[in-house]
């Protein structure tokens, strides 16, 4: 890659960076996440308030954990593409070695993917289950000992009767 070019990332880079520092410092400043909800909160007590009436603050302030760490995500993501331009290894993708477009890096100066491996990397997250599931019982089985659930349970509610069907027996 051209130096005039890694020049241009690199300031591309720098200036992100120093917006993402801006914003983390907003966030983490008087009356944000640097201090206790009880501290920032606007109601003199919690005691004479329904739980309700703090639930916009509760929000916000969960809102601004998520913004807050994503800042970081990309803060790391630039640390590691200005190590690359540092290495020379910037502009080739981590994964498959790759040239990465110019354009991609002109949109996004912190990936180190090109397309096709981010969107692998993505779609590999996106099949990562939480654990929880693998112990989960597919649908109408139960552990043996149990009674399984069955599919034709409405059938056997619905012989009691319903709102619009009654058995003939039942008149």
């Amino acid at each position: 890659m051209k130096q005039e070019l890694l020049e241009q990332f690199s300031a591309m880079l720098e200036a992100e960076k120093m917006e993402l520092l801006e914003v983390e410092a907003s966030l983490m400043g008087v009356g944000g996440l640097g201090q206790p909800m009880d501290v920032t909160a606007t109601e003199l007590s919690a005691y004479d308030n329904h739980p309700g009436d703090y639930a916009s603050q509760m929000y916000e302030r969960s809102k601004d954990f998520g913004l807050l760490q994503v800042t970081k995500e990309y803060l790391g993501e630039i640390a590691e593409a200005q190590r690359a331009i540092q290495e020379g290894t910037y502009g080739y993708c981590r994964n498959c070695g790759h040239p990465i477009p110019e354009e991609r890096l002109l949109a996004i100066p912190r990936t180190l993917f090109c397309v096709s491996c981010k969107k692998e990397q993505e779609d590999r997250d996106v099949h990562d289950r939480p654990v929880e599931e693998k112990v989960m019982y597919p649908p109408f089985q139960a552990p043996s000992g149990l009674r399984p659930a069955r599919e034709d349970a409405w059938k056997d509610v619905a012989r009691y009767g319903t709102s619009t069907y009654v058995e003939k027996d039942q008149k």
